[in-house]
C-alpha cells in the first residue's frame, strides 16, 4: 500500500506538471487525481481545494528561491555576504525554466482567477520579502545600516537583483546572463544598496 505522504507528493508533482502544461483553469482536480494515480476523495482528503493545491506548490517553490528557513537565527556575518549570497540564489532560481513558467501561467490567469495571484504572492514574493524585512530591521537594530523603511528597501533590493535579467527571460527578450553577467550585477546591486544605507558619520 502506498503511504499518505508519498500520495500527496504525487499529487503535488501531478498538479504542478498539469498547470505549467494546459494552465490553472484549464486543470481540474479530476485530471490531477488521474495524472497522480489516485483517486479524487484522496486529493481532496489532502487539498480542500484547487487553491490550497497551488498554494502548496507556491510554498515549495519559495523555499527553493529563498533557501532559507525562517527559524533560523538572523546571519552574523557582513552584510554585503549575505546579501550577494541571497540575491544569488533568488536570481539562479527564478531564471529555472520551471519557475518562469509559474510566473507566466499567474501572470496569464491571475485575473480571471484572483486567488491564483494571491496565493502565488503569499506563497513566494510575501516570503522572501518577510525574510529580508527581519534581516534588515536587525541591521539597522545593530547599528549597521540605517533603515527607516525596512519593508520598502526590501522590495527595492529584489527589484534589484531580479530586475536586469529576470523581466527579459520572463517574455523571452533575451538568453540567460553568463556568470559573469551575473557576478558584475550582484556586485554593483549588493553595494549601491548597502552604501545607500549606511550609517552617516
Amino acid at each position: 500500500m502506498v503511504k499518505s505522504s508519498t500520495k500527496k507528493e504525487l499529487i503535488v508533482s501531478a498538479a504542478r506538471k498539469l498547470f505549467l502544461e494546459a494552465g490553472y483553469g484549464a486543470t481540474s482536480m479530476d485530471s490531477i487525481a488521474a495524472e497522480a494515480g489516485v483517486s479524487k476523495r484522496t486529493v481532496y482528503s489532502h487539498f480542500k481545494n484547487k487553491e490550497n493545491l497551488f498554494a502548496a506548490i507556491m510554498g515549495d517553490m519559495c523555499d527553493l528561491i529563498s533557501g532559507t528557513n525562517p527559524n533560523e537565527p538572523i546571519p552574523a556575518n557582513e552584510p554585503e555576504q549575505v546579501l550577494k549570497q541571497l540575491g544569488l540564489h533568488i536570481i539562479e532560481s527564478v531564471m529555472e525554466p520551471e519557475a518562469l513558467d509559474v510566473f507566466r501561467v499567474v501572470l496569464a490567469e491571475s485575473p480571471v482567477f484572483p486567488e491564483l495571484g494571491k496565493a502565488f504572492w503569499k506563497a513566494g514574493p510575501d516570503v522572501m520579502k518577510g525574510f529580508l524585512v527581519d534581516y534588515l530591521v536587525e541591521l539597522d537594530r545593530r547599528g549597521i545600516l540605517q533603515i527607516n523603511n525596512p519593508e520598502l528597501s526590501a522590495f527595492q533590493f529584489m527589484g534589484m537583483i531580479k530586475w536586469p535579467y529576470h523581466m527579459r527571460l520572463l517574455f523571452g527578450a533575451g538568453k540567460p546572463p553568463t556568470k559573469s553577467e551575473i557576478e558584475e550585477s550582484l556586485d554593483l546591486a549588493v553595494s549601491t544598496f548597502v552604501n545607500g544605507l549606511k550609517l552617516k558619520k
